[in-house]
């Protein structure tokens, strides 16, 4: 569907709505928004923010907005002919939902921007240094992880589409991963996300990131993963390993502590080397 088709779509359309209306689909689509909210409405439509929501109210009546939370909308596009109802990418809905706060696309969600992810995950994370509770955001549960400033790096920005989102580099994304393997699928998940990494990946960067984590554990399941899949040089694994401190933790946080132990990385392995080499495989 070309650009001059959706412009004709758009000014036929304009003809049967009011003026203020009007004037803020223009201005929506001149701007190239789907996602507003009732200041940006207001402004667009020159009247007051009690004056929008009101008339928000009524084309989301006639279905031609769609209400994504207090405050926000999403335009129905004319596309969709009769649809009375449309959200945009769940992305899109939370770079705008945010607003100025300081945060970036994690976990899962980093998976399946990079192209990392081999099984489908509707929720979105994101990662920040404000505590905020999960939200509802048309339909797709948006899980907020507390970082403190000194975790709060490793992200940048990427064109998806035709939209531009704020998200974890590769190499931040697989540390967040053996951090909070649950958060990506699971354990098995992320070590599919080293293996299919490997050719894109920052060797030098994912060491640096796992040891400015400030955990030992995340140390300890990095160097393994890396180990596992030849994703760095022997010997600079080795002098990670010899850094690292006596004692144990768990592969996966998430399983119970049953399994070998390997004594290089002070692992309990409660997943087998042989069920991730199998898992990748495939």
């Amino acid at each position: 569907m070309t650009e001059n088709y959706l412009l004709t779509k758009i000014m036929k359309a304009t003809k049967t709505l009011g003026p203020r209306t009007s004037r803020l689909f223009s201005g929506l689509h001149d701007q190239g928004r789907t996602v507003f909210d009732i200041a940006k409405a207001a402004a667009l439509m020159g009247v007051s923010t009690p004056e929008a929501a009101g008339i928000l109210h009524a084309a989301a009546k006639r279905g031609l907005v769609t209400p994504v939370k207090r405050g926000l909308y999403n335009l129905v596009p004319f596309e969709l002919g009769s649809a009375t109802f449309h959200l945009e990418d769940r992305y899109v809905l939370v770079r705008e939902s945010l607003g100025n706060m300081p945060y970036f696309l994690s976990h899962a969600s980093a998976l399946d921007i990079h192209q990392l992810a081999t099984q489908p995950n509707f929720n979105v994370y994101v990662t920040s240094t404000r505590r905020r509770k999960n939200i509802n955001l048309g339909g797709a549960m948006t899980h907020f992880v507390w970082a403190p400033p000194a975790r709060f790096f490793g992200y940048q920005t990427m064109k998806v589409g035709n939209v531009r989102l704020v998200v974890s580099d590769i190499e931040r994304t697989l540390i967040d991963g053996v951090a909070h393997p649950a958060y990506c699928g699971g354990l098995i998940e992320v070590a599919k996300a080293f293996f299919m990494a490997k050719p894109r990946l920052d060797k030098l960067q994912l060491i640096k990131y796992a040891q400015a984590f400030q955990k030992w554990a995340v140390v300890r399941r990095t160097g393994f993963l890396m180990e596992l899949f030849n994703c760095a040089d022997k010997g600079t694994l080795n002098d990670i390993a010899r850094s690292l401190p006596a004692g144990y933790v768990r592969l996966d946080p998430d399983f119970t502590a049953d399994g070998a132990r390997d004594k290089k990385w002070g692992l309990v392995l409660n997943v087998t080397r042989e069920e991730l080499e199998q898992a990748v495989s495939h």
